[in-house]
């Protein structure tokens, strides 16, 4: 190791006057036979409160232990509701230990069944990946994230929503970028996405349409030159004016 390295998913360690330090996750520092049993009963506590624990290990011996909370965004429970109420299936997946994903889980209103705790980077794309298995294509799956450690899901999922001020990686993996932090948005966008696949297919279809009965007609005679220029302009008018109604769509 040099003077410091970085593991992914885990934290973050350095050499400092002969010694290792770590900072990092607790199950890492677990793995690496530290003893963490003083810090239980602050851990313990800090995560019934929805906060993520982070331990500071000098050598083989736990120095500190940190309590970090990221508040939920304004809204965040009303936008989990309103996906709800579109039939979206929602789930948490977090690299945060489970007692801390129920706790915010709960505050958010999710089903304990669909929250994933303790995922490492990539696992977050396996699980996308698991439930693009397990629909069979019947249904798409958006994943909704903003950190480096996002970006392999947000490529991986059929829709890809980078909440604003997304890491650089994170921005370019999704295919959405809100430019505001307002979780509020996101049942809009999904709104905005179904429409305009909607309007897509409809411009196929009478687009397929008007060729399909124009042609013949026109190969048989039935159709003059200029009445066959008149239902090409038509046919154009039609898609453009479908695809001009998203500029009034609203939820």
């Amino acid at each position: 190791m040099g003077d410091w390295q970085e593991l992914a998913g885990s934290g973050l360690a350095a050499r400092w006057e002969e010694r290792i330090v770590r900072l990092g996750s607790l199950n890492w520092l677990a793995s690496l036979s530290i003893n963490l049993s003083p810090g239980t009963e602050f851990a313990d506590a800090q995560t019934a409160q929805g906060a993520s624990i982070v331990g500071l290990a000098v050598g083989d011996r736990l120095a500190a232990l940190f309590a970090l909370r990221d508040p939920l965004k304004p809204g965040a429970r009303e936008v989990v509701q309103a996906l709800r109420r579109d039939r979206h299936a929602v789930y948490l997946v977090t690299g945060d230990n489970r007692r801390t994903a129920l706790a915010v889980g709960k505050l958010l209103g999710i089903d304990e069944a669909n929250i994933a705790a303790e995922v490492r980077p990539e696992g977050k794309a396996e699980f996308v990946q698991s439930l693009q298995q397990k629909s069979g294509g019947k249904f798409g799956v958006a994943f909704i994230g903003d950190g480096i450690n996002e970006a392999p899901a947000l490529e991986q999922a059929d829709l890809g929503i980078a909440v604003g001020r997304a890491s650089d990686v994170a921005r370019m993996a999704a295919d959405i970028v809100l430019l505001k932090s307002d979780v509020q948005a996101i049942p809009e966008a999904l709104g905005l996405a179904r429409a305009t696949l909607r309007a897509i297919k409809q411009n196929l279809f009478w687009a397929f349409f008007y060729n399909a009965l124009g042609i013949p007609l026109a190969a048989l005679g039935f159709l003059s030159p200029i009445l066959c220029a008149a239902a090409m302009g038509l046919s154009d008018l039609v898609v453009i004016g479908n695809a001009l109604r998203l500029r009034w769509w609203s939820k």
